[in-house]
């Protein structure tokens, strides 16, 4: 008790500088969470289990009014280099031309399913999944979306060699292509930001999320555990809420070989990256608690951080040493940021590493307190 007095007897009076001592505080945490992340990825090496594994395949894509993106598709799935793979095309409701595409495509490999309704109390995409999965002939199932591009023949390759006995789920990367415009560069920081946590968190035993652009799983696990039940009416969750259903500290792999990628092209539009954003946040009150409190922690401690910081600038309440520190901090951040991304095939960019740290602290955490109060989500219509 003495103790705790005479501490607080030793805090400074003056409002600024009980906020440097706020801001030398949230420094090391952010610094130590920061550390605890990367140290796994800066230590984990691409190796796969085994290099001798190649069970066959089942590539699921669902598209919803896409014929543009299948036409592109179609040809880089054709064209992949492995033994034995099929690839089932899920049409969700398609007016558009993607039926009719389909059926001129001639090739054994590829199995077309036409879903014209979907069921009362089921999202469209996950019954969509469901029945490409319920067709699969195939005990893996590798997926990926529409509107995403294989980055290389070997792409489906790439998984074989981490199917082992033991694994159940394999966990790819998706990164969007490096376009010039702010809304690319913040969704390509984000998405760099989303992949080093959930890669981190699974090379530790605690995955929590994939990506459903580009994951891998076995059929009978997806049945065992129920499919997307208790959770088949959400928009989202497709991915990170069946992760966190099917993952043990056990039965996860990470797929970062550089021909595992698949990339999309990020939105555009303001409006646009604003309802895909909504709909990802969205998932987010459906987490495990645990999984929700480390999310507060990790995003609390760096908005509270840049918060302090501003604050502190913009006031000239300040000395040279918060500058000096923070600096440092963000320029320690960008090489070990620059050095991951590099591993993952992510794109970075140096100069506006600082201001998309910044969205991401703050722009993004106001997002996903919007997305929990919108209503009328949807995957698309």
């Amino acid at each position: 008790m003495n103790i705790t007095i005479l501490w607080l007897l030793s805090l400074p009076t003056k409002p600024y500088r009980v906020l440097e001592y706020f801001f030398y505080t949230f420094v090391f945490l952010h610094f130590s969470l920061i550390a605890q992340t990367i140290a796994p990825l800066l230590r984990k090496s691409s190796t796969p289990r085994s290099s001798t594994l190649s069970p066959p395949f089942s590539v699921i894509v669902c598209a919803h009014n896409e014929v543009e993106n299948l036409k592109k598709l179609m040809p880089l799935l054709l064209a992949q280099q492995y033994v034995h793979f099929e690839i089932i095309i899920v049409l969700d409701r398609c007016t558009d031309g993607s039926v009719a595409f389909m059926q001129s495509v001639n090739s054994a490999q590829v199995l077309t399913i036409e879903v014209p309704a979907v069921p009362s109390g089921f999202n469209p995409k996950k019954y969509a999944l469901t029945q490409g999965i319920n067709a699969a002939r195939n005990e893996w199932l590798l997926l990926t979306d529409a509107d995403c591009r294989p980055v290389s023949d070997q792409w489906i390759a790439s998984f074989a060699p981490y199917t082992s006995e033991k694994t159940e789920l394999i966990l790819g990367i998706s990164p969007y292509e490096d376009q010039p415009g702010l809304i690319s560069q913040i969704t390509a920081y984000e998405t760099l930001q989303t992949a080093i946590h959930y890669t981190s968190a699974a090379c530790q035993g605690r995955a929590y999320m994939g990506v459903g652009r580009n994951i891998a799983y076995r059929k009978s696990t997806f049945h065992k555990t129920g499919g997307f039940h208790p959770f088949e009416a959400v928009v989202g969750g497709d991915d990170d809420l069946l992760v966190q259903k099917i993952t043990t500290p056990h039965n996860t792999a990470i797929n970062f070989k550089s021909d595992s990628l698949t990339y999309s092209s990020p939105e555009r539009k303001w409006k646009g990256y604003l309802k895909q954003k909504t709909r990802h946040l969205s998932v987010g009150k459906h987490y495990q608690p645990a999984v929700k409190t480390a999310h507060f922690i990790r995003a609390s401690t760096h908005g509270v951080l840049w918060l302090c910081f501003l604050y502190l600038l913009f006031s000239f309440q300040y000395s040279s040493r918060i500058i000096v520190l923070f600096g440092l901090l963000i320029l320690v951040k960008g090489v070990f940021f620059k050095k991951i991304a590099n591993n993952l095939g992510m794109p970075f960019n140096r100069i506006w590493f600082p201001l998309m740290d910044l969205i991401y602290a703050i722009f993004l955490p106001l997002l996903g307190v919007r997305a929990m109060f919108v209503k009328n989500i949807r995957w698309k219509k």
